[in-house]
């Protein structure tokens, strides 16, 4: 139980973090509800992970629509939000510092978040977006668990494309 008494899950027989009951998010035909990502994004962000533990990693995602990605298989709707870029979480540090605002990182739809400890569920001590990603050790791509804001667990897809080439114009 958390502090306000939900049952946020508890640990199974294989030391694995099982879910509260009801603890799934559904769409409004009880179908879970879906996050999609690309396999080359949730590769870094696992490669990143890994790297900085034992701290915790905490980095601001944001999304495609599957029909501007490069190699988005035929039969996933064009208006799908996919996960494809993230924001670097020093960036705007020098900002931050002056200021004591934290203006060089963005809202974003999605963060990804690495628990060190092991421990899967969401806790009130992280950031929260409209979909968060935990990732605990040894950070494979099985080891992360995809919520909505209110903790309920999605289907987190993983897809093979590629965000399309973003250039700067020459002024």
């Amino acid at each position: 139980m958390n502090r306000d008494g939900r049952d946020c899950g508890s640990k199974t027989d294989n030391g694995e973090w099982g879910d509260p009951p009801g603890a799934t998010a559904t769409d409004g035909d009880g179908r879970a509800t879906t996050v999609h990502i690309t396999t080359d994004l949730l590769s870094l962000l696992l490669e990143r992970a890994e790297d900085a533990d034992p701290t915790a990693e905490n980095v601001v995602l944001d999304v495609t629509a599957a029909g501007d990605l490069v190699g988005a298989p035929p039969d996933l709707p064009p208006e799908t939000p996919v996960l494809t870029h993230f924001y670097f979480p020093s960036a705007g540090g020098s900002v931050s510092a002056v200021f004591g605002m934290d203006l060089g990182r963005p809202s974003g739809r999605a963060r990804f978040l690495s628990h060190p400890d092991g421990d899967r569920r969401l806790t009130e001590e992280d950031d929260l977006a409209a979909t968060v990603l935990v990732a605990i050790p040894p950070y494979g791509h099985e080891d992360v668990v995809a919520y909505d804001r209110r903790g309920r667990r999605r289907e987190l897809v993983r897809v093979d494309a590629a965000p399309p080439e973003e250039r700067v114009d020459d002024a």
